[in-house]
């Protein structure tokens, strides 16, 4: 078996890494902002309240939900990057110290930066129009 029939198998296979990774990411995502949306800190902070209502409308241009083309993955790549900002403008430092939900938004901040470092190897770090 050569090289050229191994590529496309194990381009397919990352492909389908890539789409799991953001879909986990993207339904962590807004299953966690909707369960903060009554936390009093979370309320506090308006500007991640907003990043987090942006990552909700990326979110529902994903089809079901699911993950399954580049369209639905550079919808999650959108969904990620306001998550980011979200978690960001909620702790720039992204520790979430003394916050009851401290290890599922580091768990968030991580996954979120997954999708985007994958998008961006993808790209080589070029901007979509």
């Amino acid at each position: 078996m050569n090289d050229k029939s191994r590529k496309p198998g194990n381009h397919k296979q990352a492909e389908q890494q890539r789409f799991a990774q953001a879909e986990s990411a993207c339904q962590l995502a807004l299953t966690l902002f909707a369960g903060l949306a009554e936390d009093t800190a979370w309320q506090d902070c308006e500007l991640a309240g907003k990043y987090a209502q942006m990552a909700a409308v990326y979110g529902r241009r994903i089809r079901n939900g699911k993950v399954l083309c580049a369209a639905d993955f550079n919808a999650a790549v959108e969904v990620c990057t306001s998550v980011r900002r979200a978690l960001r403008a909620f702790d720039a430092e992204l520790q979430f110290a003394d916050h009851p939900q401290a290890a599922a938004l580091q768990q968030l901040a991580r996954d979120s930066y997954l999708v985007l470092a994958a998008h961006h190897q993808l790209t080589g770090g070029k901007r979509q129009s």
